[in-house]
């Protein structure tokens, strides 16, 4: 495989790792000698310049991840109304713009805007639900990787008040972003939303009102511009949101151009020292080895989702270290893999009938500096159903933490937060669980180690990250 592709897939990060160890092995047996024939130097020279075209490719790849986590976490802060938080995470020249509506113009006006959509206050009350999944991203880096657009489909989950006849809210849009790398910082330049449908859950999108829809994302502050898409039109209208990106088999698009490679340009190369360019072989096998970790992890994580799906107890315990723990919602912690399997065997085996889609999404992935370890904050999306008796939607936020034993990626701490469990027939604006109690006969080895109620009430599951703008 081209190490090229690296920017659209991940997988060739393989590729580099074995060009590194290759690069590595030769040139240490190179170093016994005590002088480089001028043979030996054009091979340091080009080897050289191979490792700058590979640190630039991992460089973009690192950026993509950047960009990725950015976008989650606007969605995570959203989800809470923290706007001080999702403010900070625009340039202070951005735009922010709701299709349809209009356009604002700076960090001040884009932070009044989003306060204005809870009355001028920081954070939910009671009752208030304001779900915003970010998923399906599209990431095209500048040539230069100073720049970058993104596309991203967005579902939302709203309530303004809880033992709502309503239901709560559905909506679904589209966003069609860009990108700035300032000072080594990558943060939202222009933020535009599409809004498909905005509909009560009691009607759903078949009955979908486009004046509803419409009214989304108003409030009593003005914006700046009027907006850019005068013929924009939400469902049942058919309004395609402006593709920043070409068609990727017509094109030959490759999530964008990558940068110009210096593996050919030897007579520009400073190789330097055989001693540092071993160094840089090592650092940038750590690299690759925590790019690579990025998506094992992700991997992993949406394995767990698969076998949760049907049940699979030994597939998903086999999932943990030895000595791991699991606590899920109200019931407790779990300590030691033999527990967490036996957790596992009590949520019961496949039945006919059943349905547990068990949906891991909206991943914000931190591998620690040597590569050995990692956490990560995403989002459950549930559909339960019990044929012919009962159907349920659930949502909720995962805290986890991953260990790597033996170059194998495993569970070290999986801590699942309850947002809402809710009927199919009422939505969870008029009727959510409470918090999950523990098994019956089945007590947990620790407490549950955060106290909370899920929906109605407001609780935010803590961050194990800070601010990728502010570090607040």
């Amino acid at each position: 495989m081209r190490i090229a592709a690296s920017i659209s897939g991940r997988g060739p990060a393989l590729t580099v790792a074995l060009v590194l160890l290759a690069m590595s092995g030769a040139l240490h047996a190179q170093s016994s000698s005590p002088s480089l024939s001028p043979e030996l130097e054009e091979r340091l020279a080009r080897a050289s310049a191979k490792a700058d075209a590979i640190a630039q490719r991992a460089g973009r790849v690192a950026d993509i991840n950047a960009i990725r986590n950015l976008q989650r976490i606007f969605g995570y802060y959203v989800d809470e109304a923290q706007w001080d938080q999702v403010a900070d995470l625009f340039a202070e020249n951005a735009t922010l713009e709701i299709a349809g509506y209009g356009v604002f113009v700076g960090k001040p006006s884009i932070r009044r805007y989003l306060l204005s959509l809870t009355g001028g206050r920081v954070g939910l009350t009671y009752g208030q639900l304001n779900n915003h999944f970010q998923l399906s991203p599209v990431i095209t880096l500048s040539a230069d990787g100073t720049r970058a657009k993104g596309r991203w489909r967005v579902l939302m989950q709203t309530a303004e008040r809880y033992e709502d006849e309503s239901g709560g809210n559905w909506g679904s849009g589209v966003y069609e972003n860009e990108y700035v790398k300032e000072d080594g910082v990558w943060k939202i330049q222009k933020l535009q939303l599409f809004v498909r449908f905005y509909v009560p859950y009691r009607d759903g999108w078949t009955r979908a009102d486009s004046r509803a829809t419409l009214r989304y994302g108003r409030s009593g502050v003005r914006p700046d511009r009027p907006t850019t898409f005068a013929d924009y039109a939400p469902y049942p209208a058919r309004y395609v949101a402006p593709f920043h990106f070409e068609h990727p088999v017509r094109s030959g698009y490759r999530a964008g151009p990558p940068p110009a490679s210096a593996a050919g340009d030897t007579a520009a190369a400073r190789a330097g020292s055989l001693a540092e360019l071993e160094a840089r072989v090592r650092a940038l096998e750590l690299e690759v080895q925590r790019l690579q970790a990025h998506d094992q992890i992700e991997r992993l994580q949406s394995m767990y989702g698969y076998y949760a799906d049907k049940n699979m107890q030994d597939a998903t315990s086999a999932l943990f270290a030895e000595d791991a723990t699991l606590e899920i919602l109200g019931r407790g912690v779990f300590v030691g893999l033999d527990r967490i399997y036996e957790y596992m065997r009590r949520l019961g085996a496949p039945a006919p009938g059943s349905l547990f889609n068990h949906m891991q999404l909206q991943p914000v992935v931190h591998v620690d500096p040597d590569g050995n370890g990692a956490s990560v904050r995403s989002r459950l999306f549930v559909m339960f159903a019990a044929q012919n008796r009962a159907a349920q939607w659930g949502e909720g936020v995962y805290e986890n933490r991953f260990i790597r034993e033996n170059g194998v990626w495993k569970y070290r701490n999986l801590l699942g937060f309850q947002t809402f469990y809710t009927n199919y027939e009422d939505g969870w604006a008029k009727k959510a669980s409470p918090i999950f109690a523990p098994f019956p006969g089945y007590p947990p080895d620790q407490p549950q180690s955060v106290a909370y109620d899920p929906y109605p009430a407001v609780f935010v599951p803590p961050y194990h990250y800070r601010n990728p703008v502010t570090g607040r």
